[in-house]
């Protein structure tokens, strides 16, 4: 297993970027993802993504994306000012670690560098943090080895217990999405959104051998 793969080691090109985060990667080299921080408009859902699933194509050792980016909301917007969140989180990370800085006073910090917001139906405040959160955790794993203590570390929570990170429990699916699109996936695992954000939504990810495909579903906890 592989923590925190590159954004450029899992996705095929930079379509995705600000849309989806790489968490991790595990069985047979295939990658683990989220788009978590942004809401999804259902009307632009695809055979290829809904706000239940993802279909990639693996092309190269990557994720080829054929769906439509308009289901994310606010895709432009996120896509254009993530480079500048990642430039000041590259730079000041360390202190807001080390201060424990909550996620209000980082959002007020941090919108006051950022453009003008002119996509409808984005919500920043819940794309800022949840940028936040998960920068907090990545760094705190590669600084200290520690694995989903957001809570614990910004805002005083108890510790959390060690975590497997990929769970591997088997299942088929069917709550998750119609039962005939599970045809020809293997069950891979599953990780908790709570402990790579402090969102509920989980990613459970299903591989088509034959197809050279997978499919990473949505699943609230």
């Amino acid at each position: 297993m592989k923590m925190y793969p590159s954004f450029n080691e899992v996705f095929l090109t930079d379509e995705l970027l600000g849309v989806f985060y790489p968490l991790c990667s595990g069985e047979h080299g295939l990658h683990y993802v989220s788009s978590n921080g942004l809401w999804m408009d259902e009307q632009y859902e695809t055979e290829h993504n809904t706000f239940r699933y993802v279909m990639f194509d693996i092309k190269n050792g990557k994720y080829d994306f054929r769906g439509d980016i308009r289901l994310y909301q606010g895709h432009e917007y996120a896509k254009k000012v993530f480079p500048i969140l990642e430039e000041d989180f590259n730079g000041n990370g360390n202190d807001y670690l080390a201060g424990k800085i909550k996620p209000a006073l980082y959002i007020e910090k941090i919108t006051k560098i950022l453009p003008s917001q002119t996509t409808e139906n984005f919500d920043l405040g819940y794309f800022l943090s949840t940028f936040y959160e998960f920068s907090i955790n990545k760094l705190n794993y590669n600084l200290n080895g520690k694995f989903g203590e957001f809570n614990y570390l910004i805002k005083g929570s108890a510790k959390p217990d060690s975590s497997p990170v990929i769970y591997n429990e088997k299942e088929d699916g069917g709550h998750l999405m119609d039962g005939h699109l599970i045809k020809g996936y293997c069950h891979l695992g599953a990780v908790i959104g709570y402990e790579f954000f402090t969102d509920g939504n989980d990613t459970v990810l299903f591989y088509n051998e034959k197809e050279n495909k997978v499919l990473s579903a949505n699943h609230y906890s």
